[in-house]
């Protein structure tokens, strides 16, 4: 990862320093972090006075410190990845290009749990979630699932019987109850306790 620009600057009060600090870096204050390497000193009619002098740097975000973790984990493996982040306003994406069928056995189950440890590191800002994908697996596998869940949705329709899916995580659920609300005659459910939980189509 890129080290973080690093600057220093001065001010007549600390306040006028840390203005100055965020447009050089074209940063917030909140997203700066600062370190006072000089303190002021206002002196005797304007005789011996001394500036603020600080050092600022931008913080690393929730998805550089993400893909970090997400990158010394592959390297531990052996692998040299270079995972790229996106966002949108409630995710941040964290994804890995290259193929990892054996760390994608049982479901994605070590992705899953990959995910959740990246997640807990790194914690949140402003509610955003992490989501990792590794080998565009999360999108093929959603692919599938809203395919599957079509198919189920005409099933039901012209049996009228409902239909019981095979157990599967609550991220993968949601993907078919979000089909399943696109046809206004059926319903969905989730039954079950985890990691047993399943998805249950029926006709309204």
């Amino acid at each position: 990862m890129e080290e973080l620009e690093e600057i220093e600057v001065e001010g007549q009060t600390l306040e006028e320093a840390k203005l100055r600090a965020e447009g050089r870096l074209g940063a917030l204050m909140e997203e700066i972090e600062v370190t006072v390497l000089q303190e002021g000193k206002p002196g005797m009619l304007g005789l011996f006075s001394r500036p603020w002098r600080i050092r600022a740097r931008r913080k690393e975000s929730v998805g550089e410190r993400a893909a970090e973790l997400v990158r010394a984990f592959f390297a531990e493996l052996g692998s040299d990845v270079q995972p790229t982040v996106s966002r949108d306003a409630e995710h941040v994406h964290i994804s890995v290009d290259g193929e990892f069928g054996w760390f994608l056995r049982r479901r994605g189950e070590a992705l899953d749990a990959l995910q959740y440890l990246v997640a807990a590191a790194v914690g949140k800002k402003g509610g955003e979630r992490i989501i990792l994908d590794v080998g565009g697996y999360r999108e093929a596998r959603r692919t599938a699932l809203e395919k599957m869940a079509r198919e189920v949705a005409e099933r039901v329709r012209e049996s009228g019987q409902e239909s019981v899916l095979e157990a599967m995580p609550a991220s993968e659920r949601r993907i078919i109850h979000s089909v399943i609300q696109d046809y206004p005659d059926l319903q969905s459910q989730s039954r079950g306790e985890e990691p047993h939980r399943q998805v249950v189509v029926q006709k309204r």
